[in-house]
């Protein structure tokens, strides 16, 4: 109930605001909503607050609606599943993302690494019969299922939210989900970790707690810890992306170990100082 609490409560919120508010005062706590109802709806990906997973799957279809993402939540459904079954490996979908983003220079490689770009080349992969953990038929419903919402805000005389919704839909896939991406999954290369932990200025419902979400997916993020005695500074949130895909001196980092040995492994390997966020190199 804290999680469909939870949902609940930030959806009303941001709907409100953005009737109640003009949207250049609401745009930025509607962002930060936006970011964390997308958290929330990381729990449903992983059918942690329904026993039966297909009514994790109908809440997944009605937001995938409600925030006209026009089925690219569930294709986030299925290369986000990849991501923990292969973490940091060949078959892990951020693999092939990196690899296609440090192939490029200058402008091209920064573009490719947004998360929005990376879920267009997914979707267009998908419908050429790639990605078979991909479900077309459930990104062609969230597609219909948000079409029918703008036909529902035209009808009823809202449409101005249209816009709205989408420009923080997008906002949040091409800002604090690629920031995210480059911070939990990315280091220098002889780091022997598989994730980073990070610690943050607004809560975020634990997904910052990364090493523990790995270990043990099914677990609730009210229940997620810290692995690691010294997680990241907030600020790393900005400087590993920079690090990743403009100093590109931050690779991907190293699979994860078998089961049974991750309990300790954290402490044990990352005994290390984060003391100060690294210089940019001049």
């Amino acid at each position: 109930m804290l999680t469909h609490g939870s949902l609940v409560l930030l959806t009303g919120a941001e709907f409100v605001l953005l009737l109640r508010l003009p949207f250049s005062l609401a745009f930025v706590p509607c962002a930060l909503i936006h970011h964390r109802i997308g958290v929330l709806l990381h729990e449903y990906i992983h059918g942690i607050p329904f026993v039966r997973y297909r009514h994790n799957l109908w809440i997944l279809s009605v937001f995938d609606g409600l925030m006209l993402m026009f089925g690219s939540l569930d294709l986030f459904r299925g290369t986000h599943l990849a991501h923990h079954r292969w973490l940091n490996t060949e078959n892990d979908p951020a693999f092939s993302a990196e690899r296609s983003t440090l192939d490029r220079k200058g402008a091209a490689g920064w573009l490719g690494a947004l998360e929005g770009v990376q879920h267009l080349v997914y979707l267009i992969e998908v419908f050429q019969g790639r990605h078979s953990y991909v479900s077309r038929s459930r990104i062609i419903l969230g597609a219909v299922l948000s079409t029918v919402w703008i036909c529902f805000l035209i009808w009823i005389g809202q449409s101005h939210l249209i816009v709205k919704i989408l420009l923080l839909t997008t906002f949040n896939l091409v800002g604090p989900v690629s920031l995210r991406g480059a911070l939990e999954h990315h280091s220098h290369p002889d780091d022997p970790a598989f994730a980073n932990e990070y610690r943050v200025c607004i809560p975020l419902f634990n997904l910052n707690r990364h090493v523990h979400h790995h270990e043990d997916p099914r677990c609730p993020w009210y229940l997620l810890h810290y692995r690691t005695d010294a997680p990241l500074w907030t600020l790393h949130y900005l400087t590993h992306w920079f690090h990743v895909y403009v100093w590109r001196d931050y690779v991907l980092m190293k699979p994860m170990p078998r089961r049974g040995a991750s309990g300790t492994w954290a402490r044990d390997q990352r005994a290390r100082e984060r003391s100060r966020p690294a210089r940019p190199s001049q």
